[in-house]
């Protein structure tokens, strides 16, 4: 296996992993430029760019771009997050090349013409439309709005009035600016040649550069916890999510002691949330922990989804399980599944070109530069029993935000009269 990293002039970072043993190829070219990068009233253009150019580039048409990947059994796709914009695909190790060209042309000559953006934007108030329908990412949505700062608070996808007013000429301005090559990260995982770096390399620095260096943004969380609740006519069931500040990546001890928290607290069937909570008490179906972390900030969410009737058995039960973690900390049961289970995630993650990549890029984009597997696994093999008490108590005490997405006949429970969720 050999591990690949090179900083051009120009700002562009190419990242690889080779793995001779596969037959396939992960390639991704991935943007320093997400929703936390816009204003609010271009809010969304982000999201809307990385729809755009799917439809079109100056060389390839829509199927020309998607056909010739996907007729060899390769896969062809992007995401946009708060930081980071991200095209991939992954192909046969024999059409490498062929895909590197395909994802080169579709981040550097968009074709941005009219017809297929108003086809577009359709789309993309139909997904809008979608994500305020389905309760989990509209109790996430409305919670991040109000919990982090105004920058990352706003959602991907944009509302339907700034989506709606996103037009050729601020799509472009956006793209112009952002779409630098001191913005880019290629990333490679497979059976790739020095020849294909070589050629990366090459296009890497014919992109423009721009003169402002990118900067990496983390969020501000609200200080003051919040109490979000909506009521909805279409719900039969309680959607409750918990929301705390939590630790960033460059605290690396704290944010890999916390990390495991997380992994044993609600990660798996065998995690305490799935096993006290849901296979003792039998009162929710689904349960879970949640750690989002940038460079300097996160944030920890617990959520659950059970009946009007269990709301107030729910909370209670919740705040005795964080309750005994603060008094008691984990046991060594918990505290060997945790680092354990991290471990053989991470192990796991190797047996993937698009895993891999996947894992390296996020470093990347946040932290600036990937930490190895070897790495990795030895940070958690040093973590003690302490290290994740100690952690516990920091970031779990306290004050906790909460947002409830609530049928609308439901009637007041005793929690929702108490109006807080403190430790």
């Amino acid at each position: 296996m050999n591990n690949h990293y090179i900083e051009l002039p120009n700002g562009a970072v190419i990242i690889g992993e080779r793995k001779e043993e596969t037959r396939t190829v992960s390639m991704a070219f991935a943007m320093k430029v997400g929703s936390a990068d816009e204003e609010d009233s271009i809010s969304g253009v982000s999201h809307f760019i990385e729809h755009a150019l799917f439809k079109g580039t100056l060389r390839r048409n829509a199927f020309e771009i998607k056909e010739p990947i996907e007729r060899i059994g390769g896969s062809l796709n992007a995401y946009t997050g708060r930081v980071s914009t991200v095209y991939y695909a992954k192909v046969p190790d024999t059409y490498a090349s062929e895909a590197l060209e395909i994802l080169f042309d579709l981040i550097t000559s968009p074709r941005f013409d009219e017809a297929s953006l108003e086809l577009e934007r359709g789309v993309i108030m139909e997904e809008i439309a979608a994500a305020e329908d389905d309760p989990y990412d509209r109790i996430y949505d409305m919670t991040i709005e109000k919990v982090w700062d105004r920058d990352f608070g706003r959602p991907i996808l944009g509302y339907q009035d700034t989506v709606g007013n996103l037009k050729k000429e601020k799509l472009t301005n956006f793209y112009d600016h952002k779409y630098v090559a001191n913005n880019v990260i290629f990333a490679v995982s497979g059976n790739y040649n020095e020849d294909l770096l070589k050629n990366t390399e090459k296009k890497l620095l014919s992109i423009r550069v721009n003169g402002s260096k990118p900067v990496t943004k983390s969020p501000v969380i609200s200080k003051k916890p919040l109490w979000i609740v909506e009521r909805r006519k279409d719900l039969q069931q309680v959607h409750l999510l918990l929301t705390r500040d939590a630790p960033g990546r460059r605290n690396k001890d704290d944010f890999d002691a916390f990390k495991i928290f997380n992994t044993l607290f609600g990660s798996g069937m065998s995690s305490i949330l799935f096993h006290n909570i849901r296979e003792q008490l039998g009162m929710v179906y689904n349960i879970s922990s949640e750690f989002v972390s940038y460079a300097d900030s996160g944030a920890f969410m617990i959520n659950a989804t059970t009946g009007p009737k269990n709301l107030d058995n729910l909370v209670a039960s919740l705040k005795k399980e964080i309750e005994n973690l603060i008094s008691r900390g984990v046991t060594e049961a918990q505290f060997n599944y945790g680092k354990e289970r991290a471990k053989g995630k991470l192990l796991m993650s190797t047996e993937g070109t698009l895993q891999t990549l996947s894992r390296f890029l996020d470093d990347v984009v946040i932290c600036g530069k990937p930490d190895s597997l070897e790495d990795l696994i030895a940070r958690i093999e040093a973590l003690t029993i302490d290290d994740i008490n100690d952690s516990i108590k920091r970031h779990i005490a306290g004050p906790w935000n909460v947002s409830l997405l609530l049928p609308e006949q439901m009637q007041d429970s005793t929690f929702l009269t108490e109006e807080h969720f403190e430790i």
